[in-house]
């Protein structure tokens, strides 16, 4: 009985290890310039995104787009999941979401939405400010205290590197909703103002 469970452990983290090393892989390549405690200072390149805004909380928001663009990306034999997931709140006094997932191509040879709700779009080269964020991005407040307990940072690394915030802290999502807390991993990221870009 007891190599038996040992048997079905081994089988459960070998599937962990699996899924979470096939999703990380999805989520678009980046460099990294400088390092300040628990954030990195990074670069990314242009990316393609298919864009969707809902409404609701956050878990319901990613619960929604994810059902709107794996729709999508199944429909156009993208891929089997729309991830990685970019989760940024319109409004702060409004519970609306642009949720862009990251597409494997340029913009000219993505398919064209049969839901009128998605747009496709560019997101230019940026710099970044990012951390990590291990385990649950839910319930809201537990995200809306994460991001707000990061922003001191941030303001402190604009002003040493002499820049500004372009954006609020968008959630990158690395897995399907559904993947358990406790595997999970997400990045918070500020876009910041970058003269060479």
């Amino acid at each position: 009985m007891l190599y038996f469970l040992l048997f079905i452990a081994a089988l459960a983290v070998g599937f962990v290890w699996y899924v979470r090393r096939h999703f990380t892989a999805l989520a678009p390549p980046f460099r990294v310039d400088e390092r300040h405690g628990n954030f990195t200072v990074r670069r990314y390149p242009k990316m393609v995104v298919a864009e969707v805004r809902v409404t609701g909380s956050a878990g319901l928001a990613l619960r929604t787009a994810t059902a709107l663009l794996d729709r999508y990306f199944r429909e156009e034999h993208i891929a089997r999941f729309a991830l990685p997931l970019l989760a940024e709140k319109v409004d702060s006094a409004d519970p609306i979401w642009a949720m862009a997932a990251v597409l494997p191509m340029e913009l000219e040879a993505a398919p064209a939405p049969r839901n009128k709700s998605i747009q496709l779009k560019e997101i230019p080269p940026h710099r970044a400010i990012a951390r990590l964020l291990h385990g649950a991005v839910s319930p809201d407040e537990h995200l809306a205290r994460v991001k707000a307990e990061m922003i001191p940072s941030v303001n402190d690394i604009c002003r040493q590197l002499d820049c500004h915030k372009r954006s609020t802290v968008v959630t990158m999502h690395r897995f399907p909703w559904w993947m358990p807390s406790l595997f999970r991993v997400s990045d918070l990221i500020v876009r910041v103002t970058d003269d060479a870009c």
